[in-house]
This record gives structure tokens, C-alpha cells and sequence, in this order.
């Protein structure tokens, strides 16, 4: 493993799992931020860090591919490392493996760093003492393609949901993951079940906070059947969130 790489071990604990006896996309998706977090701590731009600078990490993009998913009591690690920034934004990636070596998916995620005050988008080329631009591993780019552009032609209310306690991250925002998570519940568990997700791609577009209300709306993906696309939105017309649910 590169130096600039770093990897955690973890366990599938009862109760992280889905109804299906695998780690829960959820449980997922907030172990692949943490790895993020830890990462970027150790090489001291990690939130504690930025938040001395008046500065906070925003996840842009995150895609996560599953090739085979991890039961209950499965012994993995996850594998993070950036290698590339251009200008306001900059590419983490991942790899999930079990304990034995086997890979079992990968993760590619974009991020931009923002001011506090002005909400605007730091030059990650400008940061001060070259900011990260060390622990860059540009030869090793992204395991995976990257998500997406979504694009709903003929989208169809589906659910409404109030933005609740539970909800909230450390920023007070809704919670980048839970989002992944409303759109899973649009499908029953049957489908689910016959059906095994093996690709989510997300793409974060506005803030939402306590109290907002989010309508999910779908759509077919009519070049590819196994594909379900997303738009979460809040005041009626505002896209937060776009996504979408491969089988």
C-alpha cells in the first residue's frame, strides 16, 4: 500500500446489517465518509483542521459499486487515497476488501472545501504551504467511473419526508448518507430482495436543514432498465439532491 494510502479494519456487527443479513448501504456509505475523515486527519486537513481555518469539507459526488456484499461477522477494511485537485474540488478514492485480500467494491467521491462565512468554495491550488498537494497519489486514480451526470424527463412524485433531529450531522445539515437512504426506501423489499443494489450514485446540489420538507421524485433510466433515477427536492422546485439505484 502506498504511503500516502491508508486503510481501517472493520467487522460486520450485528445490527449494522440490512434485512438480508449484509452491511447496510447506510452503515456503508458512513464508514467511507469516516475513512475520508480519518485520512484527511492524518495528513492535517481533516475537519478539526479546516475548522481552525474557518473551513469545511462538502461532499460534491459520491458513487459506490458493491461486486459482492458483506455478511454479518465479515472482517474488511477500507482503503481511502487522493489523487488529484484541480482548482475547487479534489477526488478521494476507495476500496473495500476482506480481511483475506478479496476485493469486494470500490468508491469514487468528490469534494470541495467552503468558507464559513462566505459559503464560496476555497482554490484548493492556493492553500497555504501547498496544502495536500503531498499525499497525492496521481498515478492511481479511481477504481470505478465516476458518477454521473442524472438527468428525470418524466418523473413522478413518490414520497415526502420532513427533515427531522435524527436526520442532522455534526454541520446541522441533512445528513449526506441518509439521503442514499430515502432513496432505497422507495423500493420494497421484494424488489430489493430479487434484485440486489450494486450501484448508488449521488450528487449533492443544495443544503437541507430541520424542518425542510424533501419530495423524492423517480424515473425510469430508458437506456438502462436496471437503473432508477432521483431527484430529491425541497420549496417545490429546488434540487438538493440527484441520484440513482443500479441493480
Amino acid at each position: 500500500m502506498d504511503k500516502n494510502a491508508s486503510s481501517y479494519a472493520y467487522t460486520v456487527e450485528p445490527f449494522t446489517e440490512d434485512c438480508f443479513g449484509h452491511l447496510s448501504w447506510g452503515r456503508l456509505g458512513n464508514l467511507i465518509l469516516r475513512c475520508a475523515s480519518m485520512h484527511a486527519g492524518e495528513h492535517e486537513f481533516g475537519f478539526e483542521q479546516m475548522k481552525r481555518l474557518g473551513q469545511a469539507w462538502v461532499l460534491s459526488r459520491l458513487a459506490i459499486e458493491m461486486d459482492h456484499p458483506l455478511p454479518t461477522g465479515a472482517h474488511f477494511e477500507i482503503e481511502t487515497w487522493v489523487d488529484r485537485i484541480y482548482r475547487q474540488f479534489t477526488d478521494r478514492h476507495f476500496t473495500v476488501r476482506l480481511a483475506d485480500g478479496t476485493v469486494c467494491g470500490h468508491a469514487t467521491s468528490t469534494w470541495s472545501l467552503i468558507d464559513f462565512q462566505t459559503r464560496q468554495p476555497a482554490d484548493l491550488t492556493k492553500l497555504s504551504d501547498g496544502g495536500f498537494t503531498q499525499t497525492l497519489i496521481p498515478e492511481r486514480g479511481a477504481p470505478i467511473a465516476p458518477a454521473g451526470r442524472i438527468r428525470l424527463k418524466h418523473a413522478s412524485h413518490t414520497a415526502t419526508h420532513r427533515a427531522a433531529f435524527s436526520d442532522l450531522d455534526i454541520n446541522r445539515h441533512f445528513n449526506s448518507i441518509r439521503y442514499l437512504e430515502l432513496l432505497l426506501d422507495q423500493f420494497s423489499m421484494e424488489h430489493l430482495e430479487a434484485h440486489p443494489v450494486r450501484r448508488i450514485e449521488m450528487a449533492y446540489c443544495l443544503e437541507a436543514y430541520m424542518g425542510d420538507e424533501l419530495e423524492v421524485w423517480r424515473d425510469d433510466d430508458l437506456n438502462n432498465p436496471l437503473r432508477t433515477l432521483f431527484e430529491i427536492r425541497k420549496n417545490g422546485s429546488e434540487v438538493v439532491v440527484k441520484g440513482s439505484v443500479e441493480s
